[in-house]
């Protein structure tokens, strides 16, 4: 009997290679079984068992593992590389002088002296300084100023607020106002000169602004404010936990004691330690209700136009300093502090009430309504307030609402209140500043230029993203960081 095939190939021809991955898809994929293919493609079964064997040989292989021997590529190793993995290992991995030793005899067996590294940082500290003198600071219209200490010894920073670029980072003996007030000058001739800038309460860097930089507007950071007064508010909820503690224990005492004469005296004790307690319990109960006030609804950016945030201000602190005729302890500071402080602590907000002045002008929008809008934009978007408030603008305002709206929180975040990015740089420079080891002048200027030419990876601001906080002062790009340092980036071949 004559075995019969289908007439999709024909019998005794070559099948071809689209048949093939044909066959083998379908093997694959079980609709149908391995008889019915040979006789759709008139092939043997044996032939669509070679299509499905060399599918999965050729999957496996593209899923496979690369060995770890693999060679990827090769990296000419030159003194000039070495110079570079020294530079790069100290300045992105923070590693020590030893370590780095260590690192360069084990991954490349390559001996090398801690005197050779101390020369190779140097040298390359000597290339970073004369860039970091050439920017123009006069575009800086807003920075912050701190110090961090090294060894006892400050660690002067200015920073611009929007760019995150470090202006200044001197290492000094003292932070007195005539030390700031040099610095200082040194800057203003190079242009340096913001509108306004924030600082802390360190007496020596604010004289040293005024003096240095009287055009400029000194506004107090509110961060340091508000965590004096929440850590007096902490200090107030202790002793009010330990004086409830003591009359408990007084109470239990007189209750389970046996003889009379000392149940009386206890039970007395009892009596005369509650109004104490009482007092204690309403001046914490009191002032940390005006630091909610001070926090919420004076210090935040988004609320009250400034002549009632004045209004409140100057409310939070009579009270407080009522608190303080009682309990004077650590009380009395922070209102001398808030009355002192009270001009700079506020100046943000007439910031803001001329900003929105030319918002209204712009809209032709009275200012109170701003300032309204300013005030709702606190709550979240699904809150009920702000969707009835939201509905009630857009009612009176119409179609123009919604990019008033948009201009008021672009205002708020561009008008900064607290020195939370000087803060920021100095998380970033304090890893480089070991207090087991001496930093010299001329390495903190390589710190500086390394953190001033290296892109953050990340960001919330567009602007910011994927650029380096010089491209983002001056708007322009510019080489590699190990480039503008005179050395080869390396770049690998394309394969």
């Amino acid at each position: 009997m004559t075995r019969t095939y289908s007439n999709v190939t024909g019998y005794g021809k070559r099948i071809s290679n689209d048949t093939k991955r044909n066959l083998a898809l379908q093997s694959l994929s079980k609709q149908n079984s391995i008889s019915a293919l040979s006789r759709t493609y008139g092939c043997s079964r044996t032939t669509v068992h070679l299509q499905k064997n060399t599918a999965l040989s050729a999957i496996n292989k593209v899923f496979e593992e690369e060995s770890g021997d693999t060679i990827l590529y090769y990296i000419p190793i030159t003194k000039n590389y070495i110079k570079q993995a020294v530079i790069s290992l100290f300045l992105i991995c923070k590693s020590s002088c030893r370590d780095i030793i260590f690192f360069l005899k084990a991954i490349f067996d390559y001996s090398i002296s801690l005197g050779s590294i101390h020369a190779i940082l140097d040298e390359a500290a000597e290339m970073a300084t004369p860039i970091n003198m050439s920017y123009d600071l006069s575009l800086i219209k807003t920075s912050a100023a701190d110090e961090i200490f090294h060894q006892n010894n400050p660690c002067l920073a200015v920073v611009d607020i929007k760019s995150r670029f470090c202006a200044m980072l001197e290492k000094e003996k003292k932070r007195c106002h005539v030390t700031w007030w040099c610095h200082l000058t040194n800057l203003f001739e190079r242009g340096y000169n913001p509108t306004s800038t924030l600082v802390d309460a360190a007496k020596g860097l604010v004289k040293g602004h005024e003096v240095a930089l009287p055009g400029t507007k000194i506004r107090y950071d509110h961060f340091h404010t508000l965590k004096d007064m929440k850590d007096c508010a902490r200090f107030l909820k202790n002793k009010v936990l330990s004086s409830t503690t003591s009359v408990l224990k007084l109470c239990v005492r007189a209750e389970n004691a046996r003889d009379p004469e000392k149940k009386l005296g206890f039970s007395k004790e009892c009596i005369d330690a509650l109004p104490a307690h009482t007092l204690i319990e309403e001046t914490y109960k009191n002032f940390a209700l005006l630091v909610q006030w001070m926090q919420h609804d004076v210090l935040q950016l988004a609320g009250h136009p400034p002549v009632e945030r004045a209004e409140l201000y100057d409310f939070v602190v009579t009270e407080m300093s009522n608190i303080a005729a009682q309990h004077p302890h650590r009380i009395t500071e922070i209102v001398t502090s808030l009355e002192a402080r009270r001009e700079a602590l506020l100046d943000v907000f007439n910031t803001l009430n001329i900003k929105f002045l030319e918002l209204s002008n712009k809209h032709n929008v009275s200012l109170e309504i701003i300032w309204q809008i300013c005030y709702d934009t606190r709550y979240a978007l699904d809150n009920p307030k702000y969707v009835a408030n939201a509905w009630e603008f857009e009612k009176n305002l119409g179609d123009k609402y919604e990019g008033i709206e948009d201009e008021v929180l672009i205002i708020l975040e561009e008008t900064p209140r607290c020195s939370s990015m000087v803060e920021n740089f100095n998380s970033r420079l304090r890893p480089y500043l070991d207090q087991r080891k001496e930093v010299t002048q001329k390495r903190l200027g390589l710190i500086q230029f390394y953190l001033n030419h290296k892109p953050f990876m990340r960001s919330h601001h567009a602007y910011l993203k994927n650029k380096t906080p010089a491209e983002a002062l001056t708007g322009k790009p510019h080489e590699n960081w190990l480039v503008l340092l005179g050395h080869t980036q390396f770049k690998r071949k394309a394969a």
